[in-house]
């Protein structure tokens, strides 16, 4: 039997979130996707939202490409672009 990572619980709970929505994400439901016994998920995650905290990182990680400004930037344009990036990086999940 193959150790629980929790970059797999992650990517799985990403999947599940894309399919399912935050509504319907549960412990339980990723548990069964991923072929464990619900306990073993708080091995890796204190409680649901240590999980969910890492799956906002996951997807500020993949997809928030503008958050730190270049030294060239003016501010307003940074500040602008950061909260686009942010918000593409939030709406590339359910």
């Amino acid at each position: 039997m193959t150790k629980l990572q929790p970059n797999t619980v992650i990517r799985a709970a990403l999947d599940l979130l894309n399919e399912v929505g935050v509504d319907g994400l549960t412990t339980r439901k990723l548990a069964e996707r991923l072929g464990v016994q619900q306990p073993a998920l708080y091995w890796h995650f204190r409680n649901k939202r240590a999980l969910l905290d890492a799956l906002a990182e996951a997807m500020l990680a993949e997809n928030h490409t503008h958050s730190v400004p270049r030294a060239d930037d003016d501010w307003r344009s940074f500040l602008i672009g950061n909260a686009r990036s942010f918000r593409q990086a939030l709406l590339a999940y359910r």
